[in-house]
């Protein structure tokens, strides 16, 4: 059996233990890699150099589109018809769509308190769906309740909106106050277009 060696270097390249700088081999090697100005940007015969036949650089190149197949959506690579037939899909998902309702904004601390009670109440630790959402539903009776007992809680007199409008004309509070006290809040604001509350 012919033993074959293996080589460490391709024939020609001047790392090979048989170089000969006149054979053949060697010289292709040098046609091919050996560029002492730094000329080429590709090496010989490579897909993308300029004196290599078929090369492809007379096409342009754009962002997601295929140069061998610009008929094609870009970046898809969808032909035209599935485009339209996308097109149409999605047209009928628009129409169909419906807008979700807007959810009420939650304290997850005050649901968790009531859930704890409600448990409590069972005597259980789990609750049905049913006893879940009639806990939500309380929930939101007692949070509207509650928001109009705090906005009634934080309605400004007649003395505090006056105070506030001459401090946002630039007065200090204890001048804003002496100025409410001697012309009167009610005038005040009155001049200033703002109906006491």
């Amino acid at each position: 059996m012919n033993q074959q060696i293996e080589r460490d270097f391709p024939p020609g390249h001047p790392g090979a233990s048989d170089y000969d700088p006149e054979s053949p081999e060697a010289i292709e090697w040098a046609r091919k890699n050996v560029h002492p100005l730094g000329d080429r940007d590709f090496a010989v015969d490579h897909p993308k150099a300029l004196d290599t036949a078929g090369n492809l650089n007379h096409l342009p190149v754009t962002a997601g589109v295929d140069p061998l197949n610009p008929h094609r959506e870009a970046f898809t690579g969808r032909t035209p018809k599935q485009v339209a037939a996308i097109k149409t899909l999605s047209e009928a998902a628009s129409k169909a769509a419906v807008e979700s309702p807007v959810v009420q904004p939650v304290d997850a601390a005050m649901v968790n308190r009531l859930l704890d009670q409600k448990r409590t109440e069972l005597n259980r630790d789990l609750l049905t769906p049913e006893e879940y959402q009639s806990v939500l539903r309380d929930y939101h009776a007692v949070r509207s309740s509650g928001v109009a007992a705090a906005t009634e809680e934080l309605k400004l007199t007649t003395e505090q909106q006056a105070i506030s409008y001459v401090m946002s004309r630039g007065y200090q509070v204890d001048v804003a106050t002496i100025i409410v006290q001697r012309e009167g809040a009610e005038k005040i604001l009155k001049s200033a277009g703002i109906v006491p509350g």
